[in-house]
């Protein structure tokens, strides 16, 4: 994933040669590794590059095996917000620090985060999440099925007023920001 504003660009990868442990990794600037995994654990490392323009910071950020880096991140000014699966972490972009750690309940992988007006949308298999601005859950919402679409339709799609969902038996759903059900078929 790549994001960027007039600050930094920043690139999210999988590191698929990181060992927990291991003294043979690529070198990182930085590890942060806020669950504490250990070697035998199953775990992802993502690789976050950031670009100051004037220096380059290098982060393996460890987490949950069942982390995706397609919509995984959101940058805000010097805030850059990173989604593995039940975990946010918060970095600043000046040094790499972490500046915040949450895990959230979840049922399902999730996929994607995404910012809105009073907080983040969590893409979920199974439920799509609202976290407040302190990454509390404020509601979740399920369907009939996962939320993976096997046609040409999106399984999930933030518009401007709401988000429209679809599940793997072709279920269509629309609900609001608030977490309620506006449409079904």
């Amino acid at each position: 994933m790549i994001l960027q504003n007039d600050l930094c660009f920043i690139n999210i990868s999988i590191d698929t040669t990181y060992t927990v442990e291991s003294t043979d990794n690529k070198p990182y600037d930085l590890v942060i590794n806020p669950k504490h995994l250990r070697h035998n654990d199953m775990y992802k490392t993502f690789s976050v590059q950031i670009d100051l323009f004037s220096k380059v910071i290098s982060i393996a950020l460890i987490g949950d095996f069942y982390s995706y880096d397609k919509d995984c991140a959101v940058l805000e000014d010097k805030i850059l917000t990173i989604l593995q699966n039940d975990t946010v972490v918060q970095l600043d972009i000046n040094d790499g620090a972490m500046i915040n750690f949450k895990e959230f309940d979840c049922f399902g992988c999730n996929y994607g985060i995404y910012r809105v007006q009073n907080g983040y949308i969590i893409y979920g298999e199974i439920e799509i999440i609202m976290l407040d601005l302190n990454f509390d859950k404020k509601w979740s919402f399920s369907g009939k099925d996962i939320f993976v679409s096997m046609s040409e339709k999106k399984a999930f799609e933030l518009c401007e007023n709401s988000i429209k969902l679809h599940d793997f038996e072709g279920n269509f759903y629309e609900i609001d920001f608030s977490g309620k059900l506006i449409s079904e078929v």
